[in-house]
């Protein structure tokens, strides 16, 4: 007689076929790699784009971490199921003993594994998988960690219209301003359409990509040129500056109208436009800025008549350039002293000869105090606030008498009729200066001269002085 099924001994009869763990495991670690790696490019390219959406990139970050904490941790239990029996999983996560698991399961080998020592060999296996996980998700993420500690943070800086965070965007921007990644310039350029501050930074730091190629300049071009015609004059002001320093040279018009603008209205002139011009290099700005050279209307700073003595000296290489150095020799005589220097200055980069005779007569109309005096160098800043990217013109900083002495070394007497007045007075100078280093540079000067007229002479041959 059967004995009936309730009656049959427990742990006999057909048994139902367990799954093993490792199948389990695989199937998780294949599901939490692909969709932890497409979370991840998906909260990557979130947080690369410039949102108006403040305080949403930390919970994106959490989020991106997260999801790379749990497919390291599901990597590392699969590679201790696979090398160590799971023996992390049977004794922290099930909470077993070797005993135990010997008396429900009859086990051995898992009892074996659940005495080795996975409190040791489970944290190698987690830092192994993360340290790969990290490196994967990395490279399919074109390496955003390093992205986002480079930029990406700065690029966050800018999110948020509050006004409380005003001096976190426009830091941010000077941050970004001396950046060349490629996310940079459409961060930057987004900064143009908004209100405030933010708009009138973001043109100056578009300005200051001047080692971009002109090839490559069109993105930064364009919307600049629409900045241009914004009715708010700084805005306006700070786009026209910056596509003259990018050297668009259409920009000319819109220059002059400012310039002349303050020029015809009597405000001061803002240096950054008399800087911008010599960038522009266009002729039709050299009228314009012989009249601040010669102060027209009277109250012209000498910083602004010393910033057109520089800018016209900058348009010698455009044709037509040389009608500039007149200009200067003009202005020369009766100019202030530190306007003075600015024009020596510039004629030494002008490279016509003949103003050798204008700084002799300059030279010798000085009285020896003034000559001992120090031409200083011309100094301003770019940045919006007047705090930094600081410019430094019109160097080196020398005596006056130096700086004429400098400026005729680099023009130098080669003609005839020119020599005929340079060498004596050279000769005069050299013989009546009492500064050591002027005398030197004087007879320099002349030994050069001479030398250089001399054709029998090999190059470097000292000349004997003339009687």
């Amino acid at each position: 007689m059967a004995t009936p099924p309730s009656s049959v001994p427990k742990g006999y009869g057909p048994r139902k076929r367990r799954i093993p763990a490792v199948v389990h495991l695989s199937t998780a670690t294949v599901i939490a790699n692909m969709a932890g790696l497409l979370g991840a490019v998906y909260i990557s390219m979130r947080i690369r784009a410039v949102t108006e959406t403040a305080g949403e990139e930390s919970m994106l970050l959490a989020v991106y971490y997260g999801a790379m904490l749990v497919v390291a941790v599901v990597d590392a239990l699969l590679l201790d199921e696979l090398f160590f029996k799971g023996a992390f999983r049977r004794s922290h996560l099930q909470g077993k003993d070797g005993s135990e698991i010997q008396r429900s399961e009859a086990d051995i080998e898992g009892a074996a594994a659940s005495l080795q020592r996975s409190s040791v060999s489970f944290p190698v296996l987690l830092l192994l998988c993360g340290g790969l996980t990290y490196l994967l998700f990395n490279f399919a993420n074109n390496n955003f960690d390093a992205y986002h500690s480079r930029l990406g943070r700065h690029i966050s800086a800018l999110r948020g219209t509050d006004e409380a965070g005003e001096a976190r965007r426009l830091a941010a921007i000077a941050e970004l301003s001396i950046r060349r990644d490629p996310e940079v310039i459409p961060a930057l350029t987004a900064q143009l359409k908004r209100k405030g501050e933010v708009r009138i930074w973001g043109a100056w730091a578009l300005g200051r990509f001047t080692d971009v190629h002109p090839k490559r300049r069109r993105p930064l071009i364009d919307p600049l040129t629409t900045a241009m015609t914004s009715p708010d004059v700084r805005f306006r002001r700070e786009a026209i500056i910056a596509l003259s320093r990018l050297q668009w040279r259409p920009v000319h018009k819109a220059l002059a109208e400012e310039i002349r603008h303050d020029l015809d209205t009597g405000k001061a002139l803002d240096p950054r436009l008399l800087y911008a011009t010599g960038y522009v290099q266009k002729l039709e700005l050299v009228p314009l800025l012989a009249d601040v050279l010669n102060n027209k209307g009277g109250s012209l700073s000498e910083q602004s008549q010393r910033l057109a003595a520089w800018s016209m000296f900058q348009h010698i290489d455009q044709r037509g350039g040389r009608e500039v150095v007149p200009l200067l020799e003009q202005r020369l005589p009766s100019a202030p002293f530190l306007v003075r220097c600015a024009i020596v200055h510039a004629l030494g980069y002008t490279g016509v000869e003949q103003s050798n005779l204008a700084l002799v007569h300059a030279y010798d109309q000085t009285s020896p105090e003034q000559r001992a005096q120090t031409c200083e160098a011309l100094s301003f800043y770019l940045r919006p606030d007047g705090s930094d990217e600081r410019v430094d013109l019109l160097l080196p900083g020398e005596t006056f008498g130096m700086k004429i002495l400098q400026a005729m070394g680099q023009i130098r007497a080669t003609s005839p009729e020119v020599r005929e007045k340079v060498e004596p007075w050279l000769e005069t100078v050299i013989k009546n200066s009492t500064d050591d280093l002027e005398k030197a540079r004087a007879q320099s000067l002349l030994d050069g001269i001479r030398l250089g007229r001399d054709d029998r002479k090999a190059p470097g041959q000292t000349v004997p002085k003339q009687p």
